[in-house]
């Protein structure tokens, strides 16, 4: 096996070498093929993780001089070493919030599609809960765009990049968020839904209320 201190040999065994413009790119079956080396789930974090620590300018796409950069910045001399750096930047996450601050904002380049400037809504739902902390604020944000995917079709970098601020500050009585805030319309409406969930009770419980007076 091509050890990292050899990054380009490294680098070949994943590569696209039938591109017709010449440039030195792991493409989506490359990345994948790493990947699988790595032992990892496509639908998990790590891979995203590592799309981020080789610099990967979109999804499943790893260009040369991001590779090789990736690597030294990492320290990372095989596999075994690339496996190690991931899993300690996954599981540090949760003590450093500014470093998963940065990759949760790089992940919504990752996601785009084409020349798109906005992330589908449906791709949102789908993508989330694999990369976000599991907090209660963006499980309950998945189920928000789920109930309301007849009108929200997409999320733009502000409203995903707001997300995040709000899932760390907002308290699940809803007290201290306040529309003069300045946050994203689309954020307003999420807390009020929220308020209006508060505010209904559940089928079971409504239910079991009905018959306590009859």
């Amino acid at each position: 096996m091509a050890a990292a201190n050899d990054p380009q040999a490294w680098f070949v065994k994943y590569q696209d070498m039938d591109r017709s413009d010449g440039k030195d790119v792991i493409t989506p079956g490359g990345f994948e093929r790493l990947c699988e080396e790595l032992g990892y789930d496509m639908e998990a974090v790590e891979p995203m993780v590592l799309l981020w620590k080789l610099n990967a300018v979109e999804l499943g796409t790893v260009e040369l001089g991001g590779w090789v950069s990736g690597l030294q910045e990492m320290g990372v001399t095989d596999v075994d070493g690339l496996r190690d750096a991931v899993g300690a930047t996954v599981a540090s996450f949760d003590s450093k919030p500014a470093l998963f601050k940065a990759f949760y904002r790089r992940v919504y380049d990752y996601l785009l599609v084409g020349k798109q400037r906005m992330v589908s809504a449906e791709y949102v739902v789908a993508v989330l809960p694999v990369v976000a902390r599991k907090t209660w604020v963006m499980e309950k944000f998945v189920a928000f765009l789920e109930a309301r995917g007849d009108r929200v079709k997409a999320i733009n970098r502000d409203q995903w990049q707001s997300l995040l601020e709000l899932s760390r500050s907002l308290q699940p009585d809803l007290a201290n968020y306040s529309k003069d805030d300045a946050w994203p319309s689309l954020l307003d409406d999420f807390v009020d839904w929220l308020g209006e969930c508060a505010a209904t009770p559940a089928p079971a419980a409504a239910a079991a209320a009905a018959a306590a007076v009859a």
